[in-house]
């Protein structure tokens, strides 16, 4: 019987680190294929409200356990037992493709984490639970809650074309090429692939594709919590073991790369999964501080949002906007989450 427990699990850098700072510019190379500089990893200092909105707002938690280089937030009492730190070199499986500045290949080494609950939810640190969730949001029967809605048209040239293309579109691309170089048919109920919960449109893309293409080429995600099963990580990690410690040599973002949702790919192609898809999400791309003035206005006004992602989308704009941005944000998250968290000092 699966344990009851639900974890959540993170990662975080503290880019004002300055022994981090040191490390990354002694590996990182000017001519690699995306973008390294320091704007990449600006912090807008959101982790400290993404913890209390758990305590808050998921009170069920067990534990949360944050991923991190080796630096801790000066906030957090490290001997409470709600928090547990996981240090890079604890979780690689390689040691040798430490020190890592790159998400997608910390995420490649989940399987390793100590302790971890059955069931865990796995986020980012700019994204807030804002109003309270129950279990069930995340799992039923046992089961991970999700959704299958498949594209359109693939991520290939076409898309290239008028999307532009980048590491993320490759590294989803390399997880649907692992996915079907292990199944070639799809054996899911008509309930995973047209649920009440879907949209007509989803619905259609979901019927062309399973009545006539063999192999998976895009998958509609969500950028929620998300939620999985250990026994699907450690699945995942027995069959694509080579390709997953490939990817966790790489220190930045490449093309070879992997992503967390090659887990998702699996436990909704194995039909593990209870279909419905949730419209409780919101992702903030902020790109300038008027963006993240009307975002917040929004945000005050609407009730049907569960999950906010803050996510930082100003890497062009000078430091001073930016820091009246980061000050904005925490001024507007203290009034929501004013109370401590009782894992901090």
């Amino acid at each position: 019987m699966i344990s009851q427990k639900i974890d959540f699990v993170l990662p975080w850098v503290d880019a004002s680190d300055p022994k981090w700072i040191e490390s990354k510019f002694k590996y990182e190379n000017v001519n690699d294929e995306d973008n390294h500089t320091q704007t990449r990893f600006r912090d807008m200092n959101t982790l400290k409200y993404v913890l209390r909105s758990i305590e808050k707002n998921a009170p069920w938690y067990n534990k949360i356990y944050l991923i991190t280089t080796g630096h801790t937030p000066a906030w957090l009492d490290l001997y409470n037992p709600k928090v547990e730190l996981v240090r890079h070199d604890e979780l690689f499986i390689d040691k040798s493709a430490l020190p890592v500045f790159n998400s997608s290949a910390i995420e490649m080494n989940l399987v390793n984490i100590k302790g971890l609950a059955d069931k865990f939810i796995y986020l980012n640190d700019d994204t807030i639970i804002v109003k309270p969730v129950d279990k069930e949001r995340f799992f039923k029967d046992g089961k991970v809650v999700d959704f299958f809605c498949h594209g359109w048209i693939p991520r290939g040239e076409l898309f290239s074309k008028i999307k532009g293309s980048d590491t993320w579109v490759d590294s989803l691309n390399n997880n649907l090429r692992l996915i079907n170089s292990s199944f070639n048919s799809l054996h899911l109920s008509k309930e995973m692939l047209y649920s009440s919960s879907y949209s007509t449109r989803c619905k259609i893309a979901n019927f062309i594709y399973k009545n006539f293409y063999r192999e998976l080429f895009w998958l509609t995600h969500w950028h929620h919590p998300q939620p999985y099963t250990k026994e699907t990580i450690e699945s995942v990690y027995s069959k694509y073991r080579d390709e997953m410690i490939a990817c966790s040599h790489n220190r930045f973002r490449s093309s070879s790369d992997l992503t967390q949702y090659l887990y998702r790919y699996w436990h909704l192609i194995n039909g593990n999964f209870v279909p419905y898809k949730h419209n409780d999400g919101f992702v903030a791309k902020i790109s300038n501080l008027k963006y993240l003035m009307e975002t917040i206005d929004y945000l005050k006004s609407t009730k049907d949002i569960n999950f906010v992602c803050f996510n930082d989308q100003m890497s062009s704009i000078s430091d001073e906007e930016f820091q009246e941005s980061r000050v904005l944000l925490s001024n507007y998250l203290e009034t929501i989450f004013s109370k401590k968290a009782s894992f901090e000092r």
